[in-house]
């Protein structure tokens, strides 16, 4: 009975923060399980970077959305926040088309690039809501 307090009180700063990372990863596996009814699993890798970097920004902008004045460093947590949505993801991508088609969808350096769009992206995305939340005040 405990716990379900933790998880229902409004100010659970880890539940925020995990329901952020959460938004992302659920995002970048509904559009690319979307994807994959229509293309072969080889044409929906083309669209993973740019999924990734609209979930990734969903993260960043959410994150701050919920947390408002609570994080005192925005821009890393943001960053961490598109990092860890980008690694979760990528895990269950790999294991998903691993397990589907028997061989893996992405290059050597895929998850570098990932990364590097998913921490660049988070970010925009927090910027957007600070500029937003300054607007609404």
């Amino acid at each position: 009975m405990r716990f379900h307090n933790v998880l229902s009180n409004k100010s659970y700063l880890p539940g925020k923060v995990g329901y952020s990372i959460f938004v992302g990863v659920f995002g970048i596996l509904l559009i690319v399980l979307f994807l994959t009814t229509f293309l072969h699993s080889f044409e929906v890798a083309k669209f993973i970077p740019w999924i990734i970097g609209i979930n990734a920004a969903i993260s960043g902008y959410s994150l701050l959305d919920k947390t408002r004045e609570r994080i005192k460093y925005k821009r890393a947590s943001s960053a961490a926040c598109g990092m860890l949505t980008v690694l979760i993801s990528y895990i269950i991508l790999a294991l998903m088309f691993f397990f589907l088609i028997g061989e893996s969808i992405f290059a050597k350096w895929d998850l570098i690039l990932f990364l590097i769009i998913g921490v660049f992206c988070s970010q925009l995305g927090a910027i957007l809501a600070i500029k937003h939340l300054k607007i609404k005040g």
